[in-house]
């Protein structure tokens, strides 16, 4: 993930962070889709956007939240 890699020191404002659903889709209207401008690696370690989606629906029918 070179949003993460200390090997990848840009300064692009999107490195080190963590977004949530409506800030990554700011960062992509900005930006665009790297697998659309960079798919083959050319312009640099973006290659794709990695998104962890996770819900507390399950959790909160075993317990209360």
């Amino acid at each position: 993930m070179p949003t993460f890699s200390p090997k990848v020191q840009d300064g692009k404002e999107y490195r080190n962070q963590v977004y949530t659903y409506e800030e990554i889709l700011r960062i992509i209207d900005r930006y665009g889709l790297p697998q659309e401008w960079n798919d083959d690696g050319a312009h640099g370690p973006e290659r794709y956007i990695e998104a962890h989606v996770w819900t507390n629906e399950p959790i909160s029918q075993i317990t209360e939240i």
